[in-house]
């Protein structure tokens, strides 16, 4: 093809006739240009392809990830509601002024417990390295920032960490003669036990962070649900 429109330049050129042979030049050119756009509109469908494929594979794979958190977070409830109630039942017995009973030491470890959801952020990690413009979905790009950047979850974590290493556990050692995770905890007086305020003011504090530990995780299950429903909508346009 190249060939044929060097013969035609030279043919013209050698015909003297300069009007055709600029017609000639820029009917060449433009289909030049129109093969250029042509190869480049061809190139954009196949990024467009690429990139369509790619976004749905990535919704799919936070749908997925979206069952395992909420099956974590559900999880973490359980075991927090599990604590709270072993708080009040060791506060009932104090209020109450209820004589000692074997069944506290469970209650006494129980109240300590607590759960760390291990909430997967592969998929949107990988999005976020590939761009999360490849998300067209306005809506569905705003609420994965919304519930992947949110980082409070992991600052009540860090706080149950710090009080307990911090203030809890010294409490403990001069009130139990052992602390076994899950395992039985026996006062070494339950009396004492019972007028301290140190450890009464622990017991009231764990309680009502894990109660309000509960509600973020609600709503965090309450918006991966939102969003699930929204990339369902999404997947099946």
């Amino acid at each position: 093809m190249l060939r044929f429109f060097s013969k035609m330049r030279y043919k013209l050129a050698a015909e003297n006739r300069p009007a055709k042979y600029v017609r000639y030049a820029i009917g060449e050119i433009l289909l030049v240009v129109i093969g250029i756009l042509i190869a480049l509109q061809v190139n954009n469908w196949n990024e467009e392809r690429k990139e369509a494929a790619f976004e749905r594979k990535v919704l799919n794979e936070i749908i997925t990830s979206i069952g395992q958190n909420i099956n974590y977070l559900k999880r973490g409830i359980d075991s927090n509601n599990d604590a709270i109630n072993s708080c009040q039942i060791i506060l009932n017995y104090f209020d109450k002024n209820l004589p000692y009973s074997d069944s506290l030491d469970r209650h006494f470890s129980v109240s300590l417990q607590w759960f760390y959801p291990s909430i997967q952020n592969n998929a949107y990690e990988s999005l976020k390295s590939s761009g999360l413009h490849l998300i067209k979905n306005d809506s569905i790009r705003d609420k994965l920032g919304g519930i992947y950047e949110w980082k409070y979850m992991e600052i009540l974590n860090q706080r149950q960490e710090d009080y307990f290493y911090g203030i809890v556990a010294p409490v403990l050692a001069e009130l139990f003669e052992s602390y076994e995770f899950r395992g039985p905890m026996k006062p070494y007086n339950y009396d004492e036990l019972k007028e301290s305020n140190k450890y009464k003011h622990i017991i009231r504090t764990l309680k009502s962070n894990r109660e309000l530990q509960n509600q973020y995780w609600e709503m965090s299950i309450n918006s991966r649900l939102d969003l699930a429903k929204m990339i369902e909508q999404e997947l099946n346009k």
